[in-house]
């Protein structure tokens, strides 16, 4: 089978070489992307005597072998030209073959290769998953990608650091969606990518890098000595550390030598060099106020290390303003109810009595007060309604005549907003017929129901559902062996929501 995909690939790419050349080479059949349509000419064999020709034509792709033009009469001594108009939903690679005959017998058989696709087309990952099976070393990457009929292959490449050296693990067919990678230490961090390459381009495509989060505790070792001095307004803290089993660091700080230490950084992620700097900054400090900071090392496994040594320092400025919250983020209990949520240094807290949400949905210039944007100091969040990918927000804080300055810009990204796929899947086997039913959606209107069965490479259609069942019946299932399906929705856009999550059934 690999031997055969080898030279389909080869056959499509000697093709786009031949259909660029077509003058060069005299080739007799020519196909030509336009405007979403492929256009065919085709110059007839030179018969003396023979005035005109009957011809059929066949398109053979991913949809099997087609019969679209049959005992058609054309003249032997013109170029015939026609459009197959038939592709504008079904873009992908194809191959058509014309067989032209003298009355009932064939005189010339003449094939090339079709790109039904836009040349400014790309493919884009939407969806890239691993994740570590709990008790082994292997780690199941799964993906979606947009617009995978363009690509030639997918190589998957793997990194021991989000910014090292990539190599290649496997050369893997553009129809699959999963793969297992069999690894020695699933408990250390993996990062992967996904390089893309298409038929007619020599361009290749990276998806995000992702890592593995483990399932496993890994405790980091202890953090070094570390430094706080004050430059100008803010304090800053500095530490080295090369520790093997960190992602990153968190710095801590409390106010004088009494009470817990509390998390005032993001994760600060490990870099190369080993040396780090953060700044606390004046929003959250006081003048002539004694603080103390801490550095923990956080792992793979989001597993701390103990606090390091302490590092104490008073800080020496006289202006004091309020602080502006940070850490903006959205969070969601359900599919339809969403929150915007942030943070504020725990010890500057009692000067805050509220805060303002800002919002900017995507397309406006300008950012606006969100409507029931108002809190108290106590409630750090409120509820976003008809929340869309690209609305941004700020947040202040309000003090006694006088506010911080807006947080920093968090922009809400959802491109994967194809989650109205079905839900809460449930199986039964009756007579050898397996028996699947769900939870059908009451927000979206749905066009049709498809169930997709892995056949041990890539999930294969197996049933189409109509939009008023919620139940299907497929004698696909294999009694004895591992039945693994997924569901999903078509919308009345035509557009199928990402996968339901696997069901198994044996």
């Amino acid at each position: 089978m690999k031997y055969l995909i080898a030279v389909f690939f080869l056959l499509v790419s000697t093709s786009i070489f031949a259909q660029q050349n077509a003058v060069v080479n005299n080739q007799k059949l020519i196909a030509i992307y336009e405007g979403g349509d492929i256009i065919l000419s085709y110059t007839p064999i030179k018969i003396v005597g023979v005035d005109t020709l009957n011809i059929n034509v066949y398109r053979k792709g991913n949809d099997g072998e087609k019969l679209i033009r049959a005992n058609k009469k054309i003249a032997a001594n013109k170029i015939f030209k026609f459009a197959d108009t038939t592709l504008r939903t079904q873009p992908g690679v194809y191959q058509y073959v014309l067989k032209a005959k003298r009355d009932t017998i064939t005189v010339e058989t003449e094939s090339t290769w079709a790109y039904a696709f836009a040349p400014d087309v790309r493919p884009i990952a939407t969806v890239f998953k691993a994740v570590n099976a709990k008790n082994t070393n292997n780690i199941i990457l799964s993906w979606k990608i947009t617009d995978s009929y363009w690509m030639k292959n997918i190589a998957l490449l793997r990194s021991r650091a989000m910014d090292g050296k990539y190599e290649l693990i496997s050369d893997i067919n553009p129809q699959d969606t999963l793969y297992i990678d069999k690894v020695n230490d699933a408990n250390e961090p993996f990062f992967y990518r996904l390089d893309m390459r298409g038929f007619n381009s020599e361009v290749v495509y990276s998806s995000a890098s992702i890592v593995v989060i483990s399932q496993f505790p890994i405790v980091p070792q202890k953090v070094g000595p570390i430094k706080a001095e004050q430059k100008n307004k803010s304090i800053v803290i500095s530490w080295k550390n090369n520790n093997p089993s960190a992602r990153g660091f968190y710095v801590k700080k409390r106010i004088g030598n009494a009470g817990e230490f509390e998390t005032s950084s993001p994760l600060i992620f490990k870099n190369k060099v080993g040396q780090y700097l953060w700044k606390d900054t004046l929003s959250s400090l006081k003048p002539r106020e004694m603080y103390q900071y801490v550095v923990v090392a956080e792992s793979n496994s989001f597993d701390l290390s103990k606090h390091s040594d302490t590092s104490t320092i008073t800080y020496n400025y006289g202006n004091n303003t309020i602080a502006p919250p940070t850490d903006l983020r959205i969070i969601t209990a359900n599919d339809t109810t969403y929150n915007l949520v942030w943070t504020i240094d725990s010890l500057r807290q009692q000067e805050i009595s509220g805060y303002q949400v800002y919002i900017k949905r995507k397309g406006e210039t300008i950012f606006k007060s969100l409507k029931n944007g108002n809190t108290n100091n106590s409630i750090n969040y409120v509820m976003v309604e008809n929340l869309k990918d690209g609305d941004s927000f700020q947040v202040k804080s309000i003090g006694i005549n006088k506010e911080s300055i807006p947080s920093m810009t968090f922009t809400y990204t959802n491109p994967f907003e194809l989650n109205f796929g079905p839900r809460y899947l449930k199986a039964a086997v009756y007579d050898n017929v397996l028996n699947i039913k769900w939870l059908k959606s009451e927000n979206t209107k749905v066009r049709a129901y498809k169930l997709y069965k892995w056949n041990g490479k890539a999930f294969t259609l197996v049933e189409t559902i109509t939009a008023d069942k919620d139940t299907v019946a497929t004698r696909s299932y294999l009694a004895g062996q591992l039945n693994i399906y997924k569901l999903k929705t078509v919308n009345m856009n035509g557009i199928e929501s990402s996968g339901s999550e696997v069901l198994q059934v044996n």
